[in-house]
């Protein structure tokens, strides 16, 4: 294993045909950023291919090039490698075991990456894995174009909460405002990622704040989303992105806590700090992982009892943090 953005730059150039993933439940910065780097690897001349396990959202399809991403868990085809972007390769939901002699490329800017891949770039002082493709196709002196400028910048738009959390840095906005020198339409990024909401989506929310729930000592807050919500209100799961953002902003809150029921035993957690707690090292010690202010874990056990499991180690967590 190699790691570094020289190691990944030479692995990339010498591919002639790739295939792009991210993780499941892609989001702002997991879509910007296959499709970023796949639409100049296309003007490359190179066969590119983007498969993911779950759909993309629909507040995200009006990026440009969505229309090239498959879904799907079995690899179709046989490619030079695999292009992981924004998580790692285990994570993408395909059947890699499917596929064992196949090559792995990962990018991503999370902390907890285990740096399983043939070859990596892992940077957690990326504000977003876009902002790292960015870094990349200019190190290869890439085609970017508008299309591939708009991609780019929604994920560090939408990673940072548009520019609003800690990870907004000097190197984020200024590789923002490079990006929107190609032509970037910022009003219709943020028209779609943040002011078009359907009627269902509103509902549901009412819903799921109507149940909020918080501790004793006002430092934890947490709301639930349970199945039966999407059927009264006729949502999806992807509707629910940005809910926990809510919870997390009760006055006196340092951490928020969202399940997500996502089957009869399967629960989806993410957790979100202020920035006083590092949620990622919770995450972690319970199977998952990600950013210290933003992260998440699956666990395999009903609604119930995933809430009973994981509250007393948030609240155990805490304590490791002083007032």
């Amino acid at each position: 294993m190699t790691g570094g953005i020289k190691a990944v730059a030479e692995a990339i150039k010498n591919l002639r045909s790739v295939l792009i993933s991210t993780h499941i439940s892609p989001e702002g910065d997991a879509i910007g950023s296959e499709l970023g780097l796949a639409l100049s690897l296309i003007k490359m001349g190179k066969k590119v291919s983007i498969l993911n396990a779950d759909p993309v959202p629909e507040f995200l399809r009006f990026l440009p090039g969505t229309g090239l991403i498959k879904t799907g868990s079995e690899i179709p085809e046989q490619y030079d490698a695999l292009v992981v972007v924004d998580c790692e390769p285990e994570r993408t939901g395909l059947k890699l075991k499917d596929a064992p002699g196949l090559k792995t490329i990962n990018i991503d800017h999370h902390v907890t990456n285990p740096k399983t891949a043939s070859v990596f770039w892992i940077n957690p002082e990326a504000a977003a894995a876009g902002e790292m493709v960015y870094d990349l196709l200019l190190f290869m002196d890439a085609p970017i174009d508008k299309d591939i400028a708009t991609n780019l910048y929604t994920c560090i738009f939408t990673d940072t909460g548009s520019f609003r959390y800690t990870n907004t840095d000097a190197d984020a906005l200024a590789k923002s405002a490079k990006l929107l020198s190609y032509g970037v339409d910022t009003w219709k990024i943020a028209e779609n990622v943040y002011e078009t909401k359907s009627f269902g989506r509103m509902k549901l929310l009412g819903l799921v704040l109507a149940d909020m729930e918080i501790s004793l000592d006002g430092l934890v807050a947490w709301v639930t989303v349970k199945e039966e919500f999407y059927r009264m209100t006729g949502t999806k799961a992807e509707d629910t992105d940005g809910f926990i953002n809510y919870p997390r902003a009760v006055k006196g809150v340092e951490v928020a806590v969202l399940f997500r029921e996502a089957g009869p035993n399967k629960v989806k957690i993410s957790f979100r700090s202020k920035g006083r707690v590092n949620v990622s090292t919770l995450a972690e010690n319970l199977g998952g992982g990600g950013h210290p202010n933003a992260s998440g874990v699956v666990m395999e056990m009903s609604l119930e009892k995933t809430r009973d499991f994981v509250l007393p180690r948030v609240m155990e967590h805490m304590k490791i943090f002083p007032a």
